[in-house]
Formats: C-alpha cells, sequence, structure tokens
C-alpha cells in the first residue's frame, strides 16, 4: 500500500516510544493495530462490491447474447422481406396476365402508395366521397 521501509518503521516506533512512553505503548500498538485492520476489511468489502457490482465478464456476455439475438433477428427480417417482395413481384405478374393478350408486351404494375391508417382530415373524407359515385 504504501512504501514503508524498515527505517521508517523503526524511527516511528522510537518516535512512539519516546511520545506516548513505555507503560501506553502496547495498548496503543493494539488499538493501531485493530483500526489498521478494521480499514482493509472495509476496503477490501467495497473493492470486492465493486468488483462484483461491474463484473465485466457479465457485461460481455449479456452484450454476445444481445448481439446473437439482434443478428438472428436480422436474418429473420431480410428472410421475411425478400419472400414479400418475390410474392408482390409474383401477383403483379399474375394479375397483369389475366387481363391481357399474349401479343402485347408484359410491363411490371409499378406498386401501389401504401394505405395510411387513422383519422384523415374533412377533405380526405370529401375527395372519397366524391370519388364513389
Amino acid at each position: 500500500m504504501f512504501d514503508i521501509g524498515f527505517w521508517e518503521i523503526f524511527l516511528i516506533m522510537v518516535l512512539a516510544l519516546i511520545v506516548i512512553g513505555p507503560e501506553r505503548l502496547p495498548r496503543a500498538a493494539r488499538t493501531a493495530g485493530y483500526w489498521v485492520g478494521r480499514a482493509r476489511r472495509f476496503v477490501e468489502g467495497v473493492k470486492s462490491d465493486v468488483e462484483q457490482e461491474f463484473d465485466v465478464d457479465e457485461f460481455k456476455r449479456l452484450v454476445h447474447n444481445q448481439e446473437v439475438q439482434i443478428n438472428e433477428l436480422q436474418r429473420k427480417l431480410s428472410q421475411t422481406v425478400d419472400l414479400s417482395g418475390e410474392d408482390q413481384a409474383a401477383h403483379r405478374y399474375e394479375i397483369e396476365d389475366e387481363g391481357d393478350d399474349d401479343s402485347a408486351p408484359k410491363k411490371p404494375v409499378p406498386p401501389r402508395k401504401p394505405v395510411t391508417q387513422g383519422h384523415g382530415t374533412a377533405n380526405d373524407h370529401a375527395d372519397s366521397a366524391g370519388k364513389t359515385s
């Protein structure tokens, strides 16, 4: 913890013997040892609690699991998008084939605008009412 050598400890003991006296030195050394031990145990307890809270291996494991799940979802989503795109293209050509004769060249039907859900404005209702007649 501290870089204290033999001579520093010796000097501290001699000064303590002179200042405290030979009668009270054993009791003072016991008290100092008790408080140093208690402080060390407290520091070790805090250190282990912090290490437990910030367990790096656990975080790495959680991040890896999340990455695996994200990759799986992206793969499923891309498969779904690919399949829905193929279905829409096939459906467009089927509709076009039913109404056309074989002599006309086939053109793909442009995609429809997405239908918005929710409440429209008053103009939207008036337009739709006018178009139905």
